[in-house]
């Protein structure tokens, strides 16, 4: 029995109880110990608790919040800051961000606030952040990729990434385009080292794979270190033939993310 069934019990037979004489109340304690499986004294507390409560006030249970709505406020607004990145890249950003935000005299939250917001550890902030991410509406933007059976060749990978060393990098392209993917128009090759945040950019006319690979190529080129994996999305310009021969043939590890996932890749995303 679940405890609100035990609560609905002894609210509804409180009135009886309280202006009942000492047998009948005695024969509802026998009742509810039956029903409840509570002790005979833990129902008499009960009732005692539920004469004395006042019906204004709202029940409260556990310890107290202490990561309050206004800690919580102040975390939405960095993490609104950073782009709404995972909440395990905002983690590392919240102090650089606040005292930003304090040198531009934007940061208006209180010293307890903020103290106990630098204090947060990594998992409250992800958990605050997805239930930032929750109920929000769709996005409206425009997709520009398109599945390919040669996606299940290419191994899926999430993570961990703090072990990646510089060289491993996740890419990605950015279409010029406005609201509209009609005609022709410009589009930008994206590629972050994970380890290093280096980013590199490369500009092409299309989104063919030819372009798409020639400009990973100049990226590796002008790289200050080896490149050894691309963590691309399963985009139709990544997921080709093309690329993955030339990776294979250059030693090149060569992974994606999941389909609709974009904190697969976060590091270049954000």
């Amino acid at each position: 029995m679940t405890m609100a069934s035990k609560n609905e019990i002894f609210r509804e037979k409180l009135k009886i109880y309280l202006k009942g004489s000492k047998a009948e109340k005695q024969k509802i304690l026998d009742h509810v110990c039956f029903v409840t499986g509570m002790h005979r004294k833990a129902a008499v507390r009960k009732f005692k608790r539920l004469q004395l409560k006042d019906s204004r006030l709202p029940e409260s249970r556990g310890r107290p919040a202490y990561y309050t709505n206004d800690v919580n406020l102040a975390l939405k607004e960095i993490w609104q800051a950073a782009s709404e990145v995972c909440g395990e890249l905002v983690h590392p950003i919240i102090p650089e961000y606040v005292a930003a935000l304090k040198r531009d005299g934007m940061w208006l939250h209180g010293e307890e606030t903020t103290a106990k917001l630098l204090q947060m550890s990594e998992g409250s902030v992800k958990l605050r952040v997805s239930g930032f991410m929750t109920g929000r509406k769709p996005s409206k933007g425009i997709s520009a990729t398109k599945p390919s059976k040669l996606k299940e060749l290419i191994p899926i990978f999430i993570g961990p990434w703090k072990d990646k060393p510089p060289g491993y990098g996740q890419i990605d392209t950015v279409a010029h385009c406005g609201d509209t993917l009609i005609g022709s128009f410009a589009w930008t090759v994206n590629w972050t080292d994970v380890a290093t945040l280096w980013g590199s950019r490369r500009a092409q006319r299309n989104k063919g794979q030819r372009a798409t690979q020639a400009n990973i190529e100049i990226i590796r080129d002008h790289l200050p270190f080896a490149l050894l994996g691309i963590h691309p999305d399963t985009g139709s310009e990544f997921i080709t033939w093309l690329l993955k021969g030339w990776t294979e043939e250059q030693g090149i590890e060569m992974t994606r993310s999941r389909p609709y996932h974009k904190d697969d890749n976060a590091y270049v995303e954000q």
